[in-house]
């Protein structure tokens, strides 16, 4: 499963940006980065799935250094491309089974990811990664939010945006693992966080714009 994300996501890389925005909200990401951009410092960062960089200069801005990291090479190229910050490096991982050490960092991060993996081995890598006491922050969707009509719209948004956009099936089971708010807080507590804030942010000029839960947990 792995080799057919990282294919698929190198493929649709130059894509990815517009068909995102078009799913979730085109004003959802901008928000989320404004937000990021209040941070208090972060020390030491990785950046699990940093995509095209959306959110890797505004963390940089932040931190000390950040590692930036993406299971895509593809995604990969193009965030070194349009990063220009001094302390950032870049490195192909897979968040799920990751080469980096223990304790090595004082913040995680990751943007609209977790969906794609299987959360609970996601977040146990990003348990092993932190200092004790360091700073998770994740940016969940959550579908659970949207009912009724809402949320089969921002359904079918999702599926006719990703077909039409980036013309090329995704792999099997591809983004089925979606968290609700409450769901995503439990799984944080059972791996051995505890979460300190969360908020929501949401492009609400529509109310079939996907809400993004904004968490921050402390590795216990």
């Amino acid at each position: 499963m792995a080799n057919e994300q990282r294919e698929f996501w190198s493929r649709v890389a130059q894509k990815y940006d517009a068909v995102v925005d078009a799913q979730i909200g085109p004003r959802t990401r901008s928000l989320l980065r404004e937000r990021v951009a209040r941070e208090d410092r972060l020390g030491r960062v990785v950046e699990f799935g940093c995509g095209t960089g959306f959110f890797t200069g505004t963390l940089a801005a932040r931190a000390d250094h950040v590692l930036a990291t993406d299971l895509s090479a593809g995604m990969l190229a193009l965030a070194k491309e349009r990063t220009t910050a001094p302390n950032v490096t870049f490195q192909v991982e897979d968040c799920q089974r990751c080469s980096l050490p223990a304790r090595a960092f004082d913040t995680a991060f990751m943007s609209l990811v977790i969906h794609f993996t299987e959360p609970a081995t996601t977040v146990a890598e990003m348990h092993r990664v932190l200092r004790p006491r360091g700073t998770l922050v994740v940016l969940n969707l959550d579908m659970n939010a949207l009912r009724g009509l809402d949320r089969v719209r921002a359904l079918v948004r999702i599926v006719y945006r990703g077909a039409t956009g980036y013309r090329l099936k995704p792999p099997k089971g591809f983004g089925s693992n979606m968290l609700g708010g409450e769901q995503m807080g439990e799984l944080l507590a059972r791996c051995g966080f505890d979460v300190v804030a969360r908020e929501t942010i949401t492009d609400d000029s529509r109310s079939s714009h996907i809400p993004v839960n904004y968490l921050h947990a402390v590795k216990l």
